[in-house]
């Protein structure tokens, strides 16, 4: 197999330094040899600094980014300063590879002419596994044209950034939105959009460890970043990719709206809501369905939230 394609894989660092080591081993040990591991530094206060630093020394292909604490989007951001590959890749720092997870999604961009590649995920706790699989008659056929960005409402592979190898220019110029928990929310449907021909292997190649500190897995979903990044996924897609398809924007509002009701419903003390414009209530009516909408009308009333012109 022709190697020549460069991958940049960028991996945001910050406390995991119990698991530091098996991902970065995992990235450096992959078959498919022709990598940039860039690895971003995010401010970590424990000794993920210096184990980064090791590895400059282990393997040449390694490049270590040191900056003050910006958040995950940050230093993603900040790693595609850097990237020189003709490919992008992104790995969280406690998940790990199978080490032909490149050379196949790489073979799969060659030889299909790929926007972007990606595979199934192996999810687990450290004991327990369990195989995240496309949906039936999604593997290994190539996915093209309209409907690519309907994936995003409908596939967890594709709401997601890190089991994937993409095309540079699908993923140049977009900003991750930062001090956002939710930014896969945002980036997966802007990379969707500007891809023509993708693919999705059935191989679980990645390893997806639901680490219970992490920001995903640590028991507070900060409902409100989900609905700030739907909300600029939506008026981004618009503004800058000039998208005027009626039936994504309408499922955008679907989803945007789902997520403001589950923001109004969770219990969350970094919040209370005692109103919402008139305004606001009548674009979460129209876009749920009929049975969140009349539990959505029983909420405002039990918790006295009120409704304002």
């Amino acid at each position: 197999m022709n190697q020549t394609p460069l991958i940049s894989v960028i991996v945001p660092v910050y406390k995991v330094e119990p698991y530091l080591r098996r991902c970065i081993d995992s990235i450096c040990q992959q078959t498919y040899r022709n990598l940039q591991i860039l690895l971003i530094d995010d401010g970590s206060p424990d000794q993920c600094g210096d184990i980064c630093d090791e590895y400059t020394v282990k393997d040449e292909r390694v490049m270590v980014i040191h900056q003050k604490n910006e958040g995950l989007s940050g230093a993603r951001n900040n790693g595609l300063l850097f990237a020189k590959g003709e490919y992008i890749a992104f790995v969280d720092s406690d998940d790990w590879l199978h080490p032909e997870m490149y050379a196949t999604l790489v073979q799969m961009m060659v030889k299909n002419n790929l926007d972007m590649a990606r595979c199934a995920a192996i999810g687990t706790d450290g004991i327990k596994e369990t195989a995240i699989l496309p949906a039936k008659g999604l593997s290994d056929v190539v996915i093209t044209g309209d409907n690519i960005f309907p994936l995003y409402f409908t596939e967890f592979l594709c709401k997601v950034v890190w089991n994937a190898v993409y095309k540079k220019s699908v993923v140049e110029g977009i900003v991750s939105p930062e001090h956002c928990h939710s930014q896969d929310n945002y980036v997966s449907g802007r990379y969707l959009y500007r891809s023509n021909r993708i693919m999705i292997t059935d191989r679980p190649l990645y390893y997806y460890f639901k680490n219970p500190t992490s920001t995903t897995h640590g028991g507070h979903k900060r409902f409100l970043d989900i609905c700030i990044c739907t909300n600029q996924l939506k008026q981004d897609l618009i503004h800058e990719e000039k998208m005027n398809n009626v039936r994504y924007k309408r499922c955008l509002d679907k989803k945007l709206a789902r997520e403001l009701y589950h923001f109004i419903r969770a219990r969350d003390d970094a919040y209370f809501i005692s109103s919402i414009e008139k305004e606001q209530k009548q674009f979460i009516d129209s876009n749920l369905d009929i049975f969140r909408r009349l539990k959505f009308d029983i909420l405002l009333r039990r918790r006295n939230i009120s409704v304002y012109s």
